[in-house]
């Protein structure tokens, strides 16, 4: 039985055989056993998560980076751990991430349901950094938000 640090080597040794590609073109977007076009959409070396859980720049996600996975519990307490992203996948609307924790070299699976916006995260992965580049006042965000038109 392998633990999550040569779990985590193997799936990398598969993911790195099975995606040489173009960085940029998009390797699906189509669902073939449920028949739905994906919402997520998976680059050579990144996801776009369009998931409200997910707080980096235009919602990519890349692989082998580092970000923090904040869970959130039932009391209100929260749990932070310094995470190195792995993959995503969809299954139905459901996106599910997983991560390699890396103080204890654990991988962790979080879904989020994508269809529904009533549905609250339990958990986040933030890009470092990613809430000093938000604006500083409301006025930025309406600035940023209009339409160009």
């Amino acid at each position: 039985m392998m633990n999550g640090i040569e779990e985590f080597q193997y799936h990398q040794y598969l993911y790195e055989k099975e995606t040489r590609m173009n960085p940029n073109k998009l390797i699906s977007d189509f669902n073939p056993d449920s028949g739905t076009t994906k919402l997520l959409q998976h680059l050579e070396n990144a996801f776009v998560i369009p998931a409200p859980c997910i707080l980096s720049q235009d919602k990519i996600v890349k692989v082998r980076d580092i970000y923090d996975l904040i869970d959130f519990d039932d009391n209100g307490g929260i749990n932070i751990h310094n995470v190195q992203f792995w993959t995503a996948y969809q299954n139905g609307f459901t996106v599910t991430i997983v991560v390699l924790e890396l103080k204890s070299g654990e991988l962790l699976k979080r879904s989020h349901r994508l269809n529904n916006d009533s549905i609250p995260c339990d958990w986040a992965l933030i890009e470092f950094d990613f809430l000093n580049r938000m604006p500083d006042s409301k006025e930025q965000l309406l600035f940023d938000s209009r339409d160009p038109d």
